[in-house]
């Protein structure tokens, strides 16, 4: 299992590094514009450029095309700043899945984003993705039970024994993702606020303050 953080903002980004043991970052055009409407001038290569010098692990990034051809020429261009780091995230579709074909057959990792049925999970998995993204708060909003289509997946991926993983992401709480890996999803990526609330709890904080209290009794005077 994996922790990803779910952003594009760098000063963010680095300060959960600090505190939580992540596997690194997946982002795409709507966390790009909100990193700019706080101020982040950069542009995506950019983006992809920093989070490479500023920490290890695996880059996810999406190209912002729906056209086919535009789509690989974005999703090459971000392979090849670091092959062995970074995975496209490409969206689930007809001209995604030629556009994954085409990287496959030149033998690079995919992600297939935005994954919402058993059938693009299988479909995905027989052209041989990496990752499968299915987004769970999303789906709860669309009136399905997260929970139970993650498990469906995972379940049809053990059965087929395929090495796609599923990674879920639309997580806004702490409990949404112990209920996505509960279900049988392979790894995490979540907004940075809810990656630091996994490490906390208010009975935790409650239990550390009683211990606080009493050392400084223990060393009064």
């Amino acid at each position: 299992m994996a922790l990803y953080i779910d952003s594009a903002f760098l000063e963010d980004i680095m300060k959960v590094v600090e505190t939580v043991p992540v596997a690194g970052v997946t982002t795409n055009p709507t966390l790009m514009l909100q990193a700019q409407e706080r101020g982040q001038e950069l542009k995506p290569q950019s983006i992809l450029s920093e989070l490479l010098r500023g920490l290890g692990g695996i880059i996810f990034i999406q190209p912002g095309a729906t056209g086919e051809e535009e789509m690989y020429q974005q999703a090459l261009a971000y392979i090849q700043a670091a092959p062995n780091r970074v995975i496209p995230k490409i969206p689930m579709t007809h001209a995604g899945m030629r556009v994954a074909r085409r990287l496959k057959q030149q033998n690079h990792r995919v992600a297939f984003t935005s994954v919402t049925s058993v059938a693009q999970a299988y479909s995905a998995a027989m052209l041989g993705a990496s990752f499968i993204i299915p987004y769970y708060n999303r789906l709860e909003r669309s009136g399905v039970d997260a929970g139970e289509r993650i498990a469906e997946m995972a379940e049809l991926f053990h059965n087929e024994q395929f090495p796609t993983r599923i990674l879920a992401a639309s997580i806004k709480s702490p409990l949404e993702a112990v209920s996505a890996l509960l279900a049988g999803a392979h790894d995490i990526t979540a907004a940075p606020e809810v990656l630091l609330d996994m490490v906390c709890d208010p009975q935790t904080d409650e239990a550390i303050e009683k211990f606080t209290q009493d050392w400084q009794r223990i060393n009064k005077e």
